[in-house]
């Protein structure tokens, strides 16, 4: 995700580009996730835009409310970048930032398969000793679920203004929800 253009003042520009980014990042996840059953080390890149993705959508939501402030979705420590995404899913697990139903519930169990997917993108990334966790379809899929919540069924931002954006998402969505039903059936 460029994070440069994230951090414009104006919420409303911050939104669209985050999904601007979400959009780009689901279709990098959907054509590796293309090639995953014949060549597994594509989940590296799979992980990689679903992780973007779901920090674009982090940051969508986080910047929706009128009370947001540029803060909420910064680095602390790299004000110009974005904040990692344990951080934005901290936040927008806290009804300080987000009130029901906007706001992430999340179990123990999806928290625990976002955090993995971000090691395995930090891995890839990071050239870490990439290894395919025994079941990457369960962490894709968790992160599916949580990008359709933030940005299609509880959106914290006025979806009038991103109606394209958000069908596209939409249709990302659903394609890879597919593929990974089919993924090594």
């Amino acid at each position: 995700m460029d994070k440069d253009y994230l951090f414009s003042p104006d919420p409303e520009v911050r939104i669209g580009d985050a999904l601007e980014a979400v959009l780009e990042a689901l279709r990098l996840a959907g054509r590796e996730l293309a090639g995953a059953d014949v060549q597994p080390e594509r989940w590296r890149w799979v992980a990689l835009g679903l992780v973007s993705g779901l920090q674009g959508a982090l940051v969508a939501a986080l910047s929706g409310y009128a009370s947001a402030r540029h803060e909420d979705v910064a680095n602390p420590s790299q004000p110009e970048q974005a904040a990692p995404v344990a951080l934005l899913l901290r936040r927008a697990r806290s009804s300080e930032y987000l009130n029901a139903p906007e706001r992430l519930d999340l179990s123990g169990a999806q928290l625990r398969r976002l955090e993995e997917l971000v090691a395995m993108r930090n891995a890839a990334v990071h050239g870490l000793g990439f290894e395919v966790p025994e079941d990457p379809k369960t962490l894709a899929a968790t992160a599916v679920e949580v990008i359709r919540h933030l940005l299609l069924t509880h959106p914290a931002f006025e979806v009038s203004r991103f109606v394209l954006f958000l069908s596209l998402i939409g249709q990302e969505l659903s394609l890879l929800s597919a593929a990974l039903a089919r993924q090594g059936s």
